[in-house]
């Protein structure tokens, strides 16, 4: 059963435009159709009990992508697995059809050299045993410190101003304050404006290039299918941020957020 219908065109839209500008045109259809046929096949692990409600009934999937050739291991490794990319599509599949996920939910990717068959890809599916909870604490137990709203500092490139406190729920990044269209009106209004013509690293940055969406308390920045795209370098190791993808990335304090070769790092204030 096909439960993707309404958010798989997001998810493939995106995966397919990071393939391509990493890979090429040719190398990304391909890794599209492994894409779709490693979601089609999670999806149909899908249970609908009563009423409708859906429910994932494992608690642990692993998908092993297999070749003989290093190279082609190479590929499976930075398509699927760098930066959690396909665990990310794979949650926002399940989440997107409105399936409950087990407490402890995981995903783990890899790429391996054995033999697996004629498919490209094999997935297994476990269960964990649940840990019981915390026991409750007492009320008069002192509450952790709340966290203060977000903070952007403009760390390569130019822009109006060198930091930008984060006060709406969501703050368009790009090029120019506005864009307007064949009739001169107003589509867009950027937050965080990066100069026109002001240097090489800003010429990387789209005129609607992303946004920082506030989503219950956390941060997460969305690329809005920019030209060079959106990375979160997060404890020197990259993530790409998927193109069009409405869930984007979470925002940790610290990290630091390239739109191009332009740079803003992310931190939360003191409330």
């Amino acid at each position: 059963m096909k439960l993707f219908s309404d958010i798989e065109k997001t998810i493939e839209r995106g995966f397919h435009h990071f393939a391509e500008r990493v890979f090429g045109e040719a190398e990304s259809d391909e890794l599209l159709l492994v894409h779709r046929a490693i979601l089609e096949e999670i999806g149909g692990k899908v249970q609908t009990l009563a009423r409708g409600k859906r429910v994932f009934p494992y608690s642990r999937v692993s998908v092993t992508l297999a070749s003989a050739n290093p190279d082609r291991r190479a590929v499976y490794q930075t398509a699927f697995a760098e930066g959690g990319r396909l665990e990310a599509d794979i949650r926002d599949a399940l989440e997107g059809a409105q399936c409950g996920l087990p407490r402890g939910f995981s995903v783990e990717v890899k790429a391996e050299e054995c033999e697996i068959g004629a498919k490209p890809f094999a997935i297994e599916y476990g269960l964990d045993a649940v840990a019981p909870g915390p026991a409750p604490q007492p009320q008069s137990q002192p509450q952790p410190a709340s966290v203060g709203p977000g903070l952007v500092l403009v760390v390569k490139g130019k822009a109006e101003r060198s930091e930008y406190p984060l006060q709406k729920a969501r703050t368009n990044i790009g090029r120019l304050a506005e864009l307007t269209d064949a009739e001169q009106r107003v589509v867009r209004r950027n937050d965080i404006v990066f100069e026109e013509g002001a240097d090489e690293a800003n010429a990387t940055v789209s005129r609607c290039h992303a946004h920082i969406r506030l989503d219950a308390g956390e941060y997460r920045i969305c690329d809005d299918e920019s030209e060079f795209g959106t990375r979160v370098f997060r404890d020197g190791r990259p993530i790409e941020v998927p193109a069009g993808n409405r869930r984007g990335e979470k925002l940790r304090p610290g990290d630091e957020v390239y739109l191009g070769r332009a740079c803003l790092r992310f931190d939360r204030g003191t409330p």
